[in-house]
């Protein structure tokens, strides 16, 4: 198998990196273009939709530029090696650059595939600054080795494009019940900053508890301890959630020297450094973490307002689109606390809010249990990309085989005995989530029985058993 070994800047046709409007002019953000930033790269293949979108008026004065079909996107500040491919022209923000491949050498969704992979070679290669940053220079010049056969490549990414597209259904499935709880809040409360329901306002400060504040976290939470106390940081802000690939741990000299950031249950606490305005509510999970500099924590108080309903009010555009106005600095962004402080925000009566937390905790539920078996998915994913070049090795896939099967044809089981199966298994103990999964794998049960595929034996017991051939 011949193999290229280059240079990223040696297959690139063009590497751009993307830019923000100028969030004083709201014209810019009052249109439908597609406008890419890290947090819109959540594992899914292609990007569709992103939370944010901008106007044609920014790309008329060229506050930013689209990025065409095919573009693999990266991102290269932050939280290095996050990418997806371009469907449609979209614009980014300056965290994500831009790569158009020469086709002739290697396939876009090959490379693709490649970032994913070398997602820890990236961050490994970036600056180590407060903020990983990984700029156009130094990504050119990280190498890359690819086999030479565009046959082969398409081979690789057909196999991993069976995982890929499970991977994308649970991930839009994710984005649908986000839009359902924002659709239920907009319903029952309207749009936070017009406040068209009349609604009274108070303050972040006013609404947070008083014996503990609105706070940043640490200034410097030092070198990480084994055994030390745990921290959440800005990267751990994902989505609306808080989300740990790798634990963070503080002295207990310094996690004790800031008591007033130690989470507890139901806070809100919100990004103000580098990607400003990710919000979570703090879960059972993560009461007693502290938080770094570049958090601040809004400590509730729940006879005024409810965790769910402050983190969709942060959470909706007119809201962000307000917060951006108040952020300082170009290549250090910050949210001073004070303004944060300051923010008002309309109160409706409790009951109501008590209503939408428990539509909110139910949506959640249903999310966590689609994230559950989204990350079933991807740690497969993980184990065919990094093997994908070893066909002799065999992939155990019953474990998600459920998902799989509802994309697997009559000839994609033929042959395979290991897969006809788990088909058997799956059938005979009608382990099914759906009706409909049950009637699709009898009409390919049968049609492989006429093949002879599988066949049908009497057992002892004088019932009849189906067997892979």
């Amino acid at each position: 198998m011949d193999y290229i070994n280059t240079t990223i800047g040696e297959i690139v046709e063009s590497a751009q990196t993307g830019k923000t409007p100028n969030t004083k002019e709201p014209l810019y953000y009052e249109g439908e273009v597609l406008w890419v930033t890290p947090t819109d790269l959540q594992g899914q293949q292609y990007i569709s939709d992103t939370n944010t979108k901008i106007s044609e008026l920014a790309i008329l004065d060229k506050q930013v530029f689209l990025h065409i079909e095919d573009t693999v996107l990266i991102s290269c500040i932050g939280d290095i090696g996050k990418t997806a491919i371009v469907k449609k022209a979209a614009a980014s923000n300056q965290q994500i650059t831009g790569i158009r491949v020469k086709n002739n050498l290697i396939l876009p969704k090959f490379f693709y595939y490649w970032i994913i992979r070398n997602k820890e070679y990236l961050g490994y290669k970036a600056n180590k600054v407060t903020i990983p940053i990984l700029n156009n220079t130094n990504l050119k010049k990280l190498n890359i080795s690819f086999p030479k056969d565009l046959e082969l490549q398409r081979k690789v990414v057909s196999q991993l494009d069976s995982i890929q597209f499970y991977i994308n259904e649970k991930i839009e499935i994710i984005k649908i019940l986000e839009k359902l709880i924002h659709s239920l809040y907009f319903q029952i409360f309207g749009d936070p900053v017009n406040n068209q329901k009349g609604f009274k306002k108070l303050t972040i400060n006013q609404i947070s508890d008083p014996k503990r504040g609105v706070t940043r976290g640490m200034e410097n939470p030092g070198n990480n301890l084994e055994n030390g106390y745990p921290y959440l940081t800005t990267s751990n802000i994902k989505g609306g959630e808080i989300k740990i690939n790798k634990e963070n741990f503080t002295s207990q000299e310094i996690h004790e020297k800031f008591k007033r950031s130690i989470c507890q249950t139901g806070d809100v606490i919100l990004t103000i450094r580098a990607s400003i305005g990710q919000a979570a509510v703090v879960t059972e999970s993560y009461s007693g973490y502290n938080i770094t500099r570049g958090l601040a924590i809004i400590p509730l108080n729940q006879s005024v307002v409810k965790p769910a309903y402050l983190l969709c009010t942060i959470q909706s555009r007119g809201f962000q689109f307000l917060i951006q106005g108040k952020v300082k600095g170009t290549t250090f962004a910050q949210l001073n606390l004070d303004k944060l402080k300051g923010f008002k925000i309309p109160i409706p009566d409790l009951k109501l809010q008590e209503k939408f937390q428990s539509h909110y905790d139910l949506v959640s539920e249903l999310r966590s249990n689609v994230e559950k078996s989204l990350k079933i998915l991807q740690d497969l994913f993980l184990v065919i990309l990094h093997n994908a070049f070893k066909p002799d090795v065999q992939i155990d896939e019953e474990p998600i085989f459920k998902d799989l099967i509802k994309k697997f044809t009559a000839q994609d089981l033929r042959g395979n005995k290991q897969r006809l199966q788990y088909l058997i298994n799956l059938f005979e103990e009608q382990n099914f989530d759906e009706i409909m999964d049950y009637t699709e794998t009898r009409e390919i049960l049968f049609e492989l029985m006429e093949e002879e595929e599988i066949i049908q034996i009497f057992e002892e017991d004088h019932n009849l058993k189906l067997r892979v051939k």
